[in-house]
């Protein structure tokens, strides 16, 4: 066999192998639409692939909550703003109070659930992010890293100061 015919073949095994390795993460990796009243309480324990910000913080750098002097509907705008802002990111669910949407990564196309829900709580927005990848035991600290960057930008941003009210 000619050296270019095995490096053609070479080439259409390892780009093969490649997609079928992202359609079988595809079908694998398929999840439901997190509503608001199923928003997780927790992480798993001693979990690799997820990061919560709120009253069972984990991997979030201790953060139990996100507050903001401002409308729960700025407050929900500003996070669906920064959302659609990311890279092959899909917003699946959104309500007043919640968001669900779904990360997605380049080369393998893993999916991670991404949520926020908010409330209003002593005139202030409350906020509280779950991250969490679809399939697998590890994340590389990609969740980990997205919620502290989500957090880092929600308290950078002005936002005009208003009472939350539930309405």
């Amino acid at each position: 066999m000619k050296p270019r015919r095995k490096r053609s073949l070479f080439a259409i095994g390892v780009l093969s192998s490649y997609l079928f390795l992202v359609i079988a993460i595809q079908l694998a990796s398929s999840g439901e639409i997190i509503e608001p009243e199923e928003f997780p309480e927790t992480c798993p324990e001693n979990s690799l692939n997820c990061s919560m910000i709120g009253p069972n913080s984990y991997r979030s750098d201790g953060l139990t909550e996100l507050r903001f002097n401002s409308s729960l509907e700025t407050v929900m705008s500003e996070s669906i703003d920064w959302i659609n802002s990311q890279p092959r990111t899909e917003t699946i669910g959104e309500w007043t109070d919640q968001t669900h949407s779904v990360f997605t990564s380049l080369f393998f196309r893993f999916q991670d659930d991404f949520v926020v829900k908010g409330f209003c709580e002593d005139g202030d927005a409350v906020i509280h992010v779950y991250s969490k990848s679809r399939l697998g035991i590890s994340d590389i600290g990609a969740n980990k890293d997205r919620v502290g960057t989500f957090a880092s930008h929600m308290s950078n941003v002005e936002m005009a100061t208003l009472d939350c009210v539930t309405e």
